[in-house]
């Protein structure tokens, strides 16, 4: 009997906790069980790791083989699954327990993360569209034996032109139709990164969003947007932005944002000791009150949690598991709580990230996620929660090959725009993700957008922003005509005249080029968000 008319015949029973997970999958969403499971399988299969396997008593819901895995036409879906599973295990399958416990453990894992998926939607229509957004892409995958490089070009090839990602800016006066700009043009423009700088009340925040929708709009179903929602949450809270962008919103505290702040593409010793120590360089440019010793402590910890954790199926620490490694730590040193324990106390009792007992693995790949990460209430944790978030997305763009450039229209493909409100509290804490993501971006096919308050805080004394910043706008501020002269490149008189304007701009007003240093500098009135959906 073939191996999968064996496993056809078996029955298959969960958990009581994935029954119940089931059961509201199904409530909420009318899908019967049967293809709310097929789902589950497809959903885990995306996942690089292979799945823990269910062990012990299920005592959950039951389904049989020819209703898990429907005969439609005379023809069974069943071997496919098995081929899927077979190849996502990178081996062949040598028995029919062997394939039956691995469809049984993709379809547990796959539950948990459809549950996620839910919970993490504002509503069964967002839900869908993110399940359609992942069934755009293939995932990225870890091989053993092949290179990841070339593993992942032959996952990024695409069929068609890249589509131009050409936006509305603003409305020069006497001119009927706005000026516009194509982010991705690799004709004209080096990369597709964006500064806007403005006072609160200029409108900058209306042409961010506005940028992000049109852009969203013109993308790849596949191309993710994450918003940074750093001062007021008013981003967030807008329903119809939402829609528009089909976005995921996390408003910390109160709900987990799923990545993992310890995950590394590589758990090598040379790996966990790059990690420790650029950990320890951020949370120091963060918190200036770390001491030399409170460094060496922080370092330490983290270490040895990746060393614990070496022979566990689940590799990475999370915050929880590092403060208690602290906390050991300080105990066996007889040292006393200190501002560093304090802080990992705090991040650990907010549980904003990923937690080793959560069921399922973080969100991956993370960059073609649309979220709106809102930290407005978070205070002194907002910059760590968004450096997180940042380094994790540098990571995964560090091992992404270059991204596709039609070679007749020069268009490059965009894979994630990254929104940072309120920027100058990044910017000046010396963040090589940041940084590195903004330097190594345009040819991976990321575009960052920088909202601050003001022009003079893209120049920094270890990283100039402005030399990396395709397109900037400034709309009202109060500025120095240095800071204008630097990120406009005009002369000393007109950057003078032009500081005076900035300050005397009304509301949805402002100033800037098309793109490069050889276009004219304009004055415009922006095209805000509610213009394109009124």
């Amino acid at each position: 009997m073939p191996l999968t008319t064996q496993i056809l015949m078996r029955r298959y029973k969960c958990t009581e906790q994935a029954g119940n997970k089931l059961t509201e999958l199904s409530t909420k969403t009318s899908w019967r069980d049967d293809i709310i499971s097929r789902l589950a399988i497809a959903r885990s299969l995306r996942e690089s790791e292979t799945p823990p396997l269910i062990k012990g008593t299920r005592k959950g819901k039951e389904l049989q083989g020819g209703t898990f895995f429907k005969w439609q036409d005379d023809t069974a879906i069943l071997p496919w699954f098995v081929a899927l599973v077979a190849e996502h295990a990178g081996k062949r399958l040598q028995s029919d327990e062997e394939a039956y416990d691995l469809i049984i453990a993709h379809w547990h894992r796959g539950l948990d993360l459809l549950h996620e998926d839910l919970k993490g939607s504002p509503g069964v229509h967002d839900f869908v569209l993110k399940l359609a957004r992942m069934a755009s892409e293939i995932p990225n995958r870890k091989s053993s034996k092949a290179s990841s490089a070339t593993t992942m070009k032959q996952h990024e090839v695409r069929t068609g032109r890249v589509r131009a990602l050409t936006i509305p800016i603003g409305k020069v006066a006497g001119v009927k139709d706005p000026f516009t700009v194509t982010l991705n043009d690799t004709r004209i423009h080096s990369n597709g990164h964006i500064a806007i700088s403005g006072m609160s009340g200029s409108g900058k925040t209306q042409l961010a969003k506005q940028i992000a929708v049109s852009a969203m709009r013109r993308a790849d179903p596949s191309t993710g947007m994450i918003f940074i929602d750093y001062a007021k949450g008013d981003v967030a809270q807008d329903r119809k932005f939402i829609e528009e962008i089909g976005a995921t919103v996390y408003q910390l505290p109160g709900t987990q944002l799923p990545i993992g702040p310890f995950h590394l593409r590589d758990y090598s010793l040379e790996a966990v000791t790059l990690a420790a120590e650029e950990k320890r360089e951020v949370y120091t440019n963060l918190f200036r009150n770390l001491g030399p010793k409170q460094q060496g402590m922080l370092v330490q910890a983290i270490r040895l949690s990746y060393q614990r954790l070496a022979e566990d199926p689940i590799r990475p620490p999370d915050i929880t598991f590092v403060n208690c490694i602290l906390q050991e730590l300080y105990e066996t040193n007889a040292l006393q709580p200190d501002s560093l324990t304090e802080l990992f106390r705090r991040l650990s009792a907010y549980r904003l990230f990923w937690g080793r007992g959560d069921g399922s693995p973080p969100t991956s790949p993370l960059y073609t996620q649309r979220w709106v990460v809102d930290i407005h209430e978070l205070g002194g944790l907002k910059e760590v929660t968004a450096f997180t978030l940042i380094e994790q997305l540098y990571r995964e763009m560090r091992g992404l090959p270059e991204s596709e450039v039609d070679s007749e229209s020069g268009l490059r493909q965009i894979r994630c725009m990254l929104f940072i409100d309120e920027a100058q509290y990044y910017l000046r804490c010396k963040n090589r993700f940041l940084q590195g993501i903004i330097r190594e971006g345009r040819s991976k096919g990321f575009a960052i957008a920088l909202l601050s308050q003001s022009p003079d805080d893209f120049e920094q004394p270890d990283f100039d922003y402005t030399e990396q910043l395709e397109f900037t706008y400034m709309l009202a501020c109060k500025t120095k005509p240095k800071a204008v002269q630097r990120v406009l490149g005009v002369d000393a008189a007109e950057s003078k005249r032009l500081a005076t304007e900035l300050g005397k701009l009304e509301p949805l007003h402002g100033v800037g080029r098309r793109g490069g240093r050889t276009s004219p500098v304009e004055s415009f009135r922006v095209v805000p968000f509610y213009e394109l959906t009124s």
